[in-house]
């Protein structure tokens, strides 16, 4: 199953809440998803587990192509684009956002304080 399948799938299943992973790969290739329980109190919130970040990040050390790049969460109610809380706990310009819709998955990246989409490839 290819990430965007596995993305639609974890957003439908914790609907109505929000879904909420860390992607991993190496330099801007997204390989794996790694999906996260949602600690966010909230529905329409996600706050990821910063346990497994933690973890993920010593294991990158040790194996190549496992960086943290970025996180993943749905929209289960709105669209695939930063919301106004999103855009509050955006906290590191270097990492990728994908957020998962009704309408399909978009990415997103930090530049200067606002959030800025990129094209998404698959191979």
């Amino acid at each position: 199953m290819d990430l965007l399948e596995a993305m639609r799938r974890l957003a439908d299943a914790a609907a109505p809440r929000e879904a909420c992973g860390l992607l991993l790969g190496q330099g801007a290739r997204v390989l794996a998803l790694a999906p996260t329980r949602n600690l966010a109190a909230a529905d329409d919130a996600f706050e990821i587990d910063t346990a497994l970040h933690l973890r993920l990040q010593r294991l990158a050390r040790t194996r190549p192509g496992r960086d943290v790049l970025g996180v993943w969460h749905s929209h289960p109610c709105g669209p695939a684009e930063p919301s106004a809380r999103d855009r509050e706990g955006a906290w590191d310009e270097s990492l990728l956002w994908l957020i998962t819709a009704v309408e399909g998955t978009r990415g997103w990246r930090m530049c200067d304080q606002a959030f800025v989409e990129i094209n998404l490839t698959t191979t």
